[in-house]
């Protein structure tokens, strides 16, 4: 049976490391801005959400209520900023409602 090495790594390293080497780095960031925007939205908001996804750093939304729409499209430089954030860089650089 093979010891232990003494050299410990934290879970959170050996995940994101793990990542990043498989080449997934770029759909986790995808997958993790979906997620944060439907936070920032709430459940009540998400239900005028028909479509969300992520392709070439844009945020595509599919929405159903034109109130709704008009409101995300006054506040997209705000929602990008935060979105951002949310994921420590630079990546989505538009909002494109469909």
């Amino acid at each position: 049976m093979k010891k232990r090495s003494s050299k410990e790594e934290k879970l959170g390293d050996v995940v994101n490391q793990f990542i990043q080497t498989s080449g997934l780095s770029k759909k986790f960031t995808n997958h993790q801005i979906q997620v944060n925007f439907e936070k920032m939205m709430g459940p009540f908001l998400m239900k005028k959400v028909k479509k969300i996804f992520v392709k070439e750093n844009k945020l595509y939304l599919k929405l159903e209520s034109a109130a709704f729409k008009q409101e995300i499209a006054m506040q997209k430089s705000k929602l990008i900023m935060d979105l951002n954030s949310s994921v420590n860089k630079d990546y989505l650089v538009d909002i494109v409602l469909i």
